[in-house]
Protein backbone atom coordinates (compact mmCIF):
# COMPACT_ATOMS: atom_id res chain seq x y z
CA UNK A 1 0.00 0.00 0.00
CA UNK A 2 1.70 3.18 -1.11
CA UNK A 3 0.84 6.44 0.71
CA UNK A 4 2.09 9.92 1.68
CA UNK A 5 1.37 11.88 4.64
CA UNK A 6 0.98 15.38 5.10
CA UNK A 7 0.59 17.42 8.62
CA UNK A 8 0.29 21.37 8.11
CA UNK A 9 -0.29 23.91 10.92
CA UNK A 10 -0.25 27.52 11.36
CA UNK A 11 2.75 29.04 12.92
CA UNK A 12 0.99 32.33 14.72
CA UNK A 13 3.57 35.20 15.33
CA UNK A 14 3.01 34.38 19.32
CA UNK A 15 4.35 31.18 18.72
CA UNK A 16 7.89 29.66 18.74
CA UNK A 17 8.78 27.49 15.98
CA UNK A 18 11.14 25.21 17.98
CA UNK A 19 7.38 24.57 19.97
CA UNK A 20 5.68 23.83 16.74
CA UNK A 21 7.76 21.65 15.13
CA UNK A 22 8.14 19.60 18.31
CA UNK A 23 4.67 20.08 18.57
CA UNK A 24 4.48 18.26 14.80
CA UNK A 25 7.55 15.32 15.77
CA UNK A 26 5.40 14.13 18.93
CA UNK A 27 2.95 12.38 16.76
CA UNK A 28 4.60 12.42 13.30
CA UNK A 29 8.27 11.14 12.41
CA UNK A 30 8.68 13.17 9.50
CA UNK A 31 11.06 12.86 6.55
CA UNK A 32 10.85 16.45 5.26
CA UNK A 33 9.44 19.53 6.94
CA UNK A 34 8.76 23.07 5.48
CA UNK A 35 8.70 25.82 6.87
CA UNK A 36 6.79 29.13 5.65
CA UNK A 37 5.94 32.61 6.67
CA UNK A 38 2.83 31.81 8.48
CA UNK A 39 2.46 27.63 8.17
CA UNK A 40 4.74 24.43 9.11
CA UNK A 41 4.21 21.42 6.95
CA UNK A 42 6.20 18.28 7.51
CA UNK A 43 5.39 14.93 5.07
CA UNK A 44 6.49 11.46 5.00
CA UNK A 45 5.28 8.01 4.16
CA UNK A 46 3.33 5.12 5.64
CA UNK A 47 6.32 4.55 8.31
CA UNK A 48 5.99 8.55 9.03
CA UNK A 49 2.35 7.99 10.82
CA UNK A 50 3.52 5.10 12.91
CA UNK A 51 3.90 6.77 16.35
CA UNK A 52 -0.01 7.76 15.86
CA UNK A 53 -0.75 4.55 15.31
CA UNK A 54 1.06 2.97 18.45
CA UNK A 55 -0.85 6.29 20.16
CA UNK A 56 -4.12 5.22 19.17
CA UNK A 57 -3.65 1.41 20.68
CA UNK A 58 -1.84 2.52 23.71
CA UNK A 59 -4.95 5.03 24.16
CA UNK A 60 -7.51 3.10 23.03
CA UNK A 61 -8.85 5.57 20.84
CA UNK A 62 -8.68 3.60 17.74
CA UNK A 63 -12.58 3.52 17.37
CA UNK A 64 -12.87 7.20 17.51
CA UNK A 65 -10.14 7.60 15.45
CA UNK A 66 -11.62 5.45 12.64
CA UNK A 67 -14.79 6.89 12.50
CA UNK A 68 -13.04 10.80 11.54
CA UNK A 69 -11.19 9.29 9.07
CA UNK A 70 -14.17 7.39 7.45
CA UNK A 71 -15.57 10.85 7.61
CA UNK A 72 -12.94 12.18 5.41
CA UNK A 73 -12.76 10.27 2.90
CA UNK A 74 -12.56 11.76 -0.79
CA UNK A 75 -11.35 10.22 -3.41
CA UNK A 76 -8.12 8.65 -2.55
CA UNK A 77 -7.26 10.81 0.26
CA UNK A 78 -8.08 11.02 4.22
CA UNK A 79 -8.52 14.10 5.58
CA UNK A 80 -8.98 14.97 9.49
CA UNK A 81 -7.63 17.58 12.14
CA UNK A 82 -5.86 16.57 15.44
CA UNK A 83 -5.94 19.10 18.39
CA UNK A 84 -2.27 21.28 18.31
CA UNK A 85 -2.47 21.88 22.24
CA UNK A 86 -2.95 18.48 22.98
CA UNK A 87 -0.17 17.37 20.43
CA UNK A 88 1.99 19.70 22.12
CA UNK A 89 2.18 16.95 24.89
CA UNK A 90 2.08 14.13 22.87
CA UNK A 91 -1.70 13.10 22.84
CA UNK A 92 -3.67 12.55 19.75
CA UNK A 93 -6.76 14.04 19.97
CA UNK A 94 -9.57 14.12 16.80
CA UNK A 95 -11.07 17.31 16.52
CA UNK A 96 -13.94 18.19 14.03
CA UNK A 97 -13.50 21.99 13.97
CA UNK A 98 -10.85 24.50 14.53
CA UNK A 99 -11.14 24.94 18.73
CA UNK A 100 -8.02 26.41 19.27
CA UNK A 101 -7.01 30.48 18.56
CA UNK A 102 -3.90 29.04 17.71
CA UNK A 103 -5.09 26.45 15.02
CA UNK A 104 -5.48 23.10 14.50
CA UNK A 105 -3.39 20.35 12.58
CA UNK A 106 -4.55 19.58 9.14
CA UNK A 107 -3.91 16.10 8.29
CA UNK A 108 -4.13 14.90 4.56
CA UNK A 109 -2.83 11.35 3.55
CA UNK A 110 -2.76 10.26 -0.10
CA UNK A 111 -3.14 6.39 -0.39
CA UNK A 112 -4.08 4.05 -2.65
CA UNK A 113 -6.37 2.40 -0.87
CA UNK A 114 -7.98 4.57 2.03
CA UNK A 115 -10.23 1.92 3.29
CA UNK A 116 -6.71 -0.84 3.99
CA UNK A 117 -4.98 1.86 5.20
CA UNK A 118 -8.01 3.00 8.03
CA UNK A 119 -8.35 -0.89 8.44
CA UNK A 120 -3.76 -0.66 9.52
CA UNK A 121 -3.62 2.58 11.23
CA UNK A 122 -7.42 1.61 13.56
CA UNK A 123 -8.59 -1.64 12.69
CA UNK A 124 -12.02 -2.08 13.61
CA UNK A 125 -12.37 -3.23 17.05
CA UNK A 126 -15.13 -6.45 17.48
Amino acid sequence: MNCKIYAKTELNPTEDIDKVTKTLSNLFDYDDIEIGKDYILVSGEKESITNLRNDLKERKIRSAARKMMLKGINANKIHFKLSKQAAFVGVPNFVEDDLSPLGEIDVEIETDDTQRFIDWIAPEIK
